[in-house]
Parts: C-alpha cells; structure tokens; sequence
C-alpha cells in the first residue's frame, strides 16, 4: 500500500463510509490531504489514530502533564 492515497482510499482502508471518514477530516479528528497534492498521508493518519485511542504520545508537555495529573487523581 503506497503512503500517499486518494480520499476513497484512505477512508477504505479505514474501514470508514466516505461520509464519515469526511466527517472526521471536517472536524480534525483525522488530518486532511496534503496541500496541492490531494493525497492523505496514511502514516499521519495512523498517528491520529493512535492518539484517539490513547496508544500516542502526548503532543506537548501541557498534555503529558494533564496525563499525569489525571493518572495521581484517578
């Protein structure tokens, strides 16, 4: 499978309606194409992927220490 595909594509691989997998790009849940490409990079949205379900690195250290706060009060 190449890095760069089409929006069909990515959604497919997904596993996702086009409908939805557009959805998700609308609301930043999933990174959109690459500018003057059209192309979505699915390691980027293997990334974001990973981040929704917890398995990412926190994105900055504000992140990591809400992480951390939240793992000493729960």
């Amino acid at each position: 499978m190449p890095r760069l595909v089409s929006e069909k594509t990515a959604a497919e691989q997904l596993g996702l309606e086009l409908a939805t997998f557009r959805h998700w790009v609308r609301t930043n849940r999933l990174p959109g194409p690459i500018p003057d490409c059209d192309k979505y990079d699915m390691k980027a949205i293997d990334a974001a992927l990973d981040r929704i379900s917890g398995l990412g690195a926190p994105e900055n250290a504000l992140d990591a220490w809400i992480i951390r706060k939240k793992t000493r009060a729960g």
